[in-house]
């Protein structure tokens, strides 16, 4: 039988949660109690948002005390987008996606219109000046939904 890094073949303790569940021989794994997706990569760096999940470890855990959803904050979001390249949230019924462009810059889209479109230099630029009508998203991320990885 040929070896598969992603069978689920052993029990470890959530990083989130403290619960049991199944993980690959990685270690890696996703807890069906509370939806965190365990990883090494995440474990090693806590401070740091690592595919999938869209908070950092330490953060999950601080708002998982607080009794506050897993939402990640602009500051979180964007570091998402840093480390995969493609992310993407839904506002007002209208989904908005940023892709990765050039070097460090960001292209958001939306619409079915190819002119649907904004560049940013990078993450500060996006910050400060990325709006959707005369909105600033920095002022409305907290009425966005879905921010999730595309």
């Amino acid at each position: 039988m040929k070896y598969n890094p992603y069978d689920k073949i052993y029990e470890i303790q959530c990083d989130f949660c403290d619960k049991s569940l199944l993980a690959s021989k990685t270690g890696n794994g996703e807890c069906h109690h509370c939806g965190w997706y365990n990883n090494r990569l995440g474990e090693i760096n806590e401070d740091k948002v690592i595919f999938p999940n869209l908070v950092s470890l330490n953060k999950a855990k601080k708002l998982y005390k607080e009794n506050k959803p897993l939402k990640p904050d602009l500051d979180d979001f964007l570091e998402a987008f840093e480390f995969y390249g493609e992310t993407g949230f839904v506002y007002k019924n209208l989904m908005f996606c940023l892709y990765r462009y050039g070097d460090n810059e960001i292209e958001m889209g939306w619409g079915p219109k190819d002119d649907e479109v904004a560049y940013f230099k990078n993450k500060e630029d996006f910050i400060q000046n990325a709006k959707i009508g005369d909105e600033y998203i920095r002022d409305i991320w907290d009425k966005v939904e879905n921010p999730d990885y595309l």
